[in-house]
């Protein structure tokens, strides 16, 4: 049996959970992947920024091999979908680089191609 693709999921806890419980939803019912994101209150803000990232490339990025990223209306603000992504990128000994998808929410009113 082939191994499940780990997934990270990045978005906007409070206004995007929605869509991530949407795409958890399909993920589940379709068999896709297995969801390793940070759920709310996983990590405390009140760590250092380094401490953060560690954290979240440590224990959760570490197996993942595509970071999705739920961007909405709020999303560039969020310093820990910033943390999530750089985190994403980083290519360490130990945690190699993600696969970064970014899905455009329909709040942010996409109006081009």
């Amino acid at each position: 049996m082939a191994r499940k693709t780990r997934v990270f999921i990045s978005h906007h806890h409070a206004n995007d959970q929605w869509a991530k419980n949407q795409l958890q939803q399909w993920a589940d019912e379709y068999d896709l992947f297995i969801d390793v994101s940070v759920d709310t209150n996983d990590v405390k803000d009140t760590l250092p920024t380094d401490s953060i990232r560690r954290i979240i490339r440590d224990d959760y990025l570490r197996d993942s091999s595509v970071t999705i990223v739920l961007v909405g209306t709020h999303t560039k603000g969020r310093k820990h979908v910033d943390w999530e992504i750089y985190s994403s990128m980083y290519n360490g000994t130990a945690n190699k680089q993600s696969g970064i998808l970014v899905v455009q929410l329909p709040s942010t009113c996409p109006t081009y191609w």
